[in-house]
């Protein structure tokens, strides 16, 4: 286990240094039991001690700052070896700060080994105004291992009237399942560009979320995939498609931040009367 620290900005401030941080888990089995075999971790990410609720290794991710500053560059890389059942949430959203001059980056990295567990449920991404960010996330999942991962952009600070005045976002996404990319998708653009394509769909606020289920127990026949298709309504469009034989992709489009959490809750509800995993209360802390 490695650990190391760095001084913690205590506010955005643009005299403050970036950060290159990283936090490595690697979950696997020891005597039988879920365990944490390996975690390394520098500021800015920290984490909550883990625990076994029953059914899952329950670990959440803290941010010790007040968020993404221009020049930090974060890498995170999360692991389930085979047998391992890990739940990783964060507690608060991810914030990206204005960045007058430069960029910020993250990194994300999530692989699961046969016979194993994977669910990354953070909450959502807030993109300051001015901000230019960058987040490349790659999942790879081989065969007999299930995974539930989740992703959430907010149109940014709703409250205080401060929505799609991003300088500009790159957001990629690739997944592979059993050694084959079944997913590669790309979002690179400015705020009102995306402002005003969500204007015309009739949602001048729109949540955005991605959901990755990827288990050998989900199939087409599924009743809960009429489920999920009837969560769609004008002030939430959901859509379902099916990626391979065991990997399922739903898209949500929400008009407010509550709509969005709601509608994935039910969607995180339906899908485990398949998935037993994702029984467990996230918001447990």
């Amino acid at each position: 286990m490695a650990k190391s620290t760095q001084a913690l900005r205590s506010s955005p401030a643009a005299s403050n240094p970036p950060f290159a941080g990283h936090l490595h888990l690697e979950a696997g089995l020891r005597g039988g039991q879920t365990t944490l075999v390996r975690q390394s971790f520098r500021a800015p990410f920290h984490i909550s001690k883990p625990y076994w609720d029953g059914r899952v290794l329950q670990a959440r991710i803290i941010n010790a700052t007040a968020g993404i500053l221009a020049g930090d560059r974060l890498d995170l890389d999360i692991r389930a070896a085979s047998g391992a059942s890990l739940l990783v949430a964060t507690p608060a959203a991810t914030r990206a700060f204005v960045m007058k001059g430069g960029t910020a980056g993250c990194t994300q990295r999530f692989s699961v080994e046969p016979g194993a567990w994977l669910e990354y449920s953070p909450e959502p991404l807030f993109p300051h105004r001015d901000t230019d960010f960058t987040q490349d996330t790659r999942i790879d999942v081989a065969d007999g291992g299930e995974l539930c991962f989740a992703d959430a952009l907010a149109p940014g600070r709703a409250g205080r009237r401060e929505i799609w005045a991003w300088k500009r976002l790159q957001i990629t996404l690739q997944v592979s399942s059993a050694g084959e990319v079944i997913l590669r998708e790309r979002l690179d653009g400015a705020g009102p560009d995306l402002g005003r394509l969500a204007a015309c769909h009739g949602m001048a606020e729109a949540w955005f979320a991605t959901v990755v289920a990827i288990s050998p127990r989900l199939e087409a026949a599924d009743l809960l995939w009429a489920r999920i298709r009837a969560l769609h309504s004008p002030r939430c469009r959901v859509g379902v498609t099916r990626l391979c034989k065991t990997a399922w992709l739903v898209r949500v489009v929400a008009s407010g931040s509550q709509s969005l959490r709601d509608t994935l809750g039910e969607v995180r509800a339906i899908l485990g009367g398949k998935l037993p995993a994702l029984q467990s209360d996230l918001r447990r802390v």
